[in-house]
C-alpha cells in the first residue's frame, strides 16, 4: 500500500493552519511555504469560478473536528485521544496544553511520526501526557500494526476518540472499509469510544464541477489518486454501519456558519460545499 503521496500533503496543510493563526510556526517550513506560495494562482482561480478553495476545505473540516473534539471532551469526559496520520496537525501540541488530563497520542508513519517527534522535542512541545508513535494502518502486530497501539499505547479504561483527518479519500473503498472495521473492532475496549473522519462524496448534479475540480487539484498536489466513495448522507452511514460504527452523525460546513470562523461559499453559489465531517459512535447509544 504506497501512501507515500499523503505525507506530501503534510508540508501543505501544516502551513495552511500556520498562516491562519491555527498552529506554531515551527511545524512550518521553507518547503510548506514554497508550496502554498506556489497554490495561490490557482487558490484564486478556484475562488473565482467555484467560490471556494482546497485551502477552504482544509479550514473546514479542521474547524469542524476540532469544534466536535471540544464537545466531547468536555461534554463526555474524554480523556485520550488518537490521531492518526496527524501529519504537521497542531492538536496534540495544543490540546495537551490545555486539558492536562487528556492522554494524547499522535500517530504517523515512521518517517513522519520522526519528524514530528523532533520537532517538538527541539520546541519543547510535548505536553504533559503527549506522544507521537509510528504507525502504519495497513499493518498488523509490533511495532506498526494498530492492534499493538492500542494494546499497548493506549489506555482501555479511558474514554477515547479517534481521528483521522484527511486520509481516507486517499485509499479506495475496500482498503479504507478495512481500517474502519478495525478502528470499530479495536474501539469495543474503551468505556466510551467515537470515532472522527472527514471525506469528501460523490458530487451530485449540481455539485459535480466543483469536486471534479477539487479532486483534481487534490491528486496533483499529493502525487496521488483521489477516490470518493458515497452518493450521500444515507450512503455514508450505511458504510459506516457496514464497518461496525453505531450512531452516525454527517456535518456539513453550513451548519456550522453562526458557531465557526469557517469560510463558505457565496451565499448565491448554487452549490453548497462538498467536505462532510463524519462523528461515529463506536458503542451502541
Amino acid at each position: 500500500m504506497d501512501s507515500t503521496g499523503i505525507s506530501f500533503t503534510a508540508l501543505f496543510t501544516g502551513h495552511v493552519w500556520y498562516e491562519h493563526g491555527m498552529s506554531a510556526r515551527f511545524f512550518t517550513s521553507p518547503k510548506g511555504r514554497l508550496l502554498h506560495r506556489a497554490a495561490q494562482p490557482v487558490e484564486a482561480a478556484g475562488r473565482k469560478l467555484l467560490g471556494i478553495t482546497v485551502e477552504d476545505m482544509l479550514l473546514q473540516r479542521h474547524h469542524i473536528i476540532d469544534h466536535l473534539i471540544q464537545q466531547r471532551v468536555t461534554r463526555d469526559g474524554v480523556t485520550q485521544i488518537l490521531e492518526i496520520a496527524c501529519g504537521y496537525s497542531p492538536r496534540g501540541y495544543k490540546l495537551s496544553r490545555k486539558y492536562p488530563q487528556l492522554s494524547y497520542v499522535e500517530a504517523d508513519l515512521p518517517h513522519m511520526a520522526l519528524r514530528k517527534r523532533t520537532l517538538l522535542q527541539q520546541h519543547r512541545g510535548f505536553g504533559p501526557q503527549h506522544q507521537v508513535v509510528a504507525c502504519d494502518v495497513f499493518a498488523q502486530g509490533k511495532p506498526l500494526g494498530l492492534d499493538y497501539i492500542f494494546t499497548e499505547v493506549l489506555d482501555p479504561k479511558r474514554p477515547t476518540l479517534i481521528i483521522t483527518e484527511g486520509l481516507v479519500n486517499y485509499f479506495s473503498l475496500q482498503d479504507i472499509s478495512q481500517v474502519w472495521s478495525q478502528l470499530a473492532s479495536l474501539g469495543q475496549v474503551f468505556p466510551k469510544a467515537w470515532y472522527l473522519t472527514d471525506l469528501v462524496p460523490k458530487p451530485d448534479y449540481t455539485g459535480k464541477t466543483l469536486v471534479n475540480a477539487a479532486t483534481k487539484m487534490l491528486s496533483l498536489a499529493t502525487r496521488a489518486s483521489v477516490n470518493l466513495h458515497f452518493n450521500g448522507p444515507a450512503d455514508i452511514k450505511q458504510g459506516m454501519h457496514q464497518c461496525g460504527f453505531h450512531e452516525v452523525a454527517v456535518y456539513q460546513p453550513e451548519q456550522f456558519r453562526d458557531q465557526l470562523p469557517i469560510p463558505l461559499p457565496p451565499a448565491k453559489s448554487p452549490i453548497n460545499s462538498i467536505v462532510r465531517v463524519l462523528e461515529c459512535q463506536i458503542h451502541p447509544g
